[in-house]
């Protein structure tokens, strides 16, 4: 059964779900030049890009209110479960042409937001293994301190040549 109701609350949720898609794509873009950033390991761009990315999220936080708030219109004019609705609901209660956008939009995010998690996912691994790789180097240099020879002419042990970090 194909419901009728107010085209506009289609039309609004189509809007906020490719302002939601451009901002996912902006910040995919951010994350594809913080692996560049962190294989080249530069800590202070890297500090300024997690800002950067913070104020991203209180805008999509924004339009997520915005969307959860067509929702639940559509949901009720729909006659649909405001707990469990989806796009895919409200797709299957939709005409073909309304539906045809609403499935766009939710393709689209979905491959932005694929393609995030990846680079993400990504960018973690670097991040851990350049870690790894720092700790390895401290414990190294803190082990450097405690094989190397430390004796005096009289056999006493000289503790003026141990480091601090």
């Amino acid at each position: 059964m194909v419901f009728f109701l107010d085209i506009s609350l289609i039309d609004k949720l189509v809007d906020v779900l490719e302002q939601e898609n451009k901002m996912y794509a902006d910040v995919l873009n951010i994350s594809k030049n913080t692996t560049d950033i962190v294989i080249k390991g530069k800590v202070s761009e890297l500090e300024n890009i997690v800002k950067f990315e913070q104020s991203f999220i209180v805008k999509i936080g924004k339009l997520e209110s915005m969307r959860e708030e067509i929702v639940e219109k559509l949901a009720e004019e729909l006659e649909l479960d405001e707990k469990n609705i989806n796009i895919s609901g409200i797709v299957k209660k939709l005409d073909q042409e309304n539906a045809g956008k609403l499935k766009a939009c939710q393709e689209k995010i979905t491959r932005t937001l694929n393609e995030l998690k990846s680079v993400n996912e990504l960018n973690s691994k670097l991040i851990k293994n350049s870690l790894e790789y720092i700790d390895f180097s401290i414990n190294l240099l803190a082990s450097i301190d405690s094989t190397a020879n430390n004796y005096t002419n009289s056999g006493q042990v000289n503790d003026s040549k141990k480091r601090n970090f």
